[in-house]
């Protein structure tokens, strides 16, 4: 799990963000001015546990970000860059979600000055977001990737915010709503227990899933929320997931539409190394999306795939994995 924990001060601007799969609304609070004519903003959605949706199953856990994360947040006027000059430019500020009674709410970091409106009330504001704050995002807003070993668990998601543009002064709170920039592969393991009811998969010694399109180097950019691979698309990569487990998890790159093929998923234990060949994705991944594939280790070294090798697609959900960090706002399918 990327959530970076640790003991910190907090400067307290009353900016709330809790996660959604819907936005309802939102209050308004007093904006105080602060020196040179400085007004802090706010931003806010509503949380999921106050919509219907919080009773499905897959979303009633992981809605919101633990106390202590961190998300980096841009602003600028929005006729002009985000990586532009002057005081209504802000770049990478880092945000701290609060716990307790304060769930939700972030806070900008301690020593850090809040995103502030201009003086001018007319000028209009665009916002910017990513999770989890890195300071080693580079100036222009470029964050480099490399998610071949995954071998420890999963590694590289990024959310991504953009929703809120134009906006001008105001009391209310500025909404946000970030979606997944990666895509995530899925292994299900178990062993046939028919052929083999003693074997355990935590024997399972590697998993990994390799083929054309498996876009394991790039980077993001805070921009435009995507993800450039740094080698051809119709190149071979592989990454390695972790193992030991009956469902291993993975990041890669988006395909930008060009086809994966050629996948294949071997799976090592001390007897046999098996080799499962799912069906090739014709869009290749693409951001946002879960590739969930259900491998079934047989006696004699043989891996079968559910659903004759084809990958079970879904949007990536929040909430439904305790493991990764959560979602704020609409999920895009």
């Amino acid at each position: 799990m990327m959530i970076m924990k640790r003991h910190i001060s907090y400067a307290v601007v009353g900016a709330v963000c809790s996660v959604a799969m819907g936005l309802w609304g939102c209050s308004k609070q007093t904006v105080e001015r602060l020196e040179n004519e400085k007004y802090p903003v706010q931003f806010s959605c509503v949380a999921l546990s106050d919509s219907e949706a919080a009773s499905a199953e897959t979303k009633v856990t992981g809605e919101n970000f633990d106390a202590g994360d961190r998300v980096g947040l841009y602003a600028y006027p929005s006729s002009g860059s985000i990586f532009g000059e002057g005081e209504d430019v802000w770049g990478n500020v880092p945000y701290v979600a609060l716990g307790g009674s304060s769930q939700g709410q972030l806070a900008v970091d301690g020593g850090k000055t809040p995103i502030c409106f201009p003086a001018d009330d007319a000028k209009t504001m665009t916002f910017k977001g990513y999770y989890p704050y890195s300071e080693e995002m580079a100036a222009n807003g470029t964050l480099a990737l490399e998610l071949a070993d995954q071998r420890a668990g999963q590694k590289g998601v990024i959310l991504y915010s953009d929703n809120a543009t134009e906006k001008t002064r105001t009391a209310d709170f500025i909404q946000l709503e970030f979606r997944y920039a990666l895509a995530q592969v899925v292994v299900n393991l178990q062993y046939d227990q028919t052929t083999m009811p003693d074997e355990d998969v935590a024997h399972i010694t590697a998993v990994t899933l390799s083929g054309t399109g498996v876009q394991t180097s790039g980077v993001f950019s805070v921009a435009d929320g995507t993800v450039s691979a740094t080698a051809a698309a119709d190149g071979e990569g592989t990454v390695a997931l972790k193992a030991g487990v009956s469902t291993t998890k993975g990041t890669v790159l988006s395909g930008g539409g060009k086809a994966a093929t050629g996948l294949v998923i071997a799976v090592v234990t001390p007897v046999h190394t098996y080799v499962a060949k799912p069906k090739d994705i014709e869009d290749g991944f693409e951001a946002g999306k879960q590739y969930i594939y259900n491998v079934t280790l047989k006696g004699g070294g043989e891996a079968e795939i559910a659903g004759d090798g084809e990958a079970s697609i879904l949007p990536w959900e929040e909430g439904n994995d305790t493991t990764q960090p959560p979602i704020i706002g609409e999920q895009e399918n």
